[in-house]
């Protein structure tokens, strides 16, 4: 029998920093995953979180 695989992230051991530009599928609760890109805060207005990271969706422009 091959061995069962854990659903979702939460087995992931190793952290990546992420930098500006960088592509991830990002999660939004009640919205499935979706690429975006890394952006900066500041392009869009907003008040940076050091420990968030802003992102840009792709096709959605949100």
């Amino acid at each position: 029998m091959p061995p069962t695989r854990k659903k979702g992230g939460k087995g992931v051991k190793e952290k990546r920093r992420l930098n500006l530009g960088d592509l991830v599928l990002a999660k939004v609760k009640g919205f499935p995953a979706w690429p975006a890109k890394i952006s900066k805060p500041e392009d869009w207005s907003k008040v940076p979180d050091p420990k968030k990271h802003f992102v840009q969706f792709f096709g959605t422009s949100e």
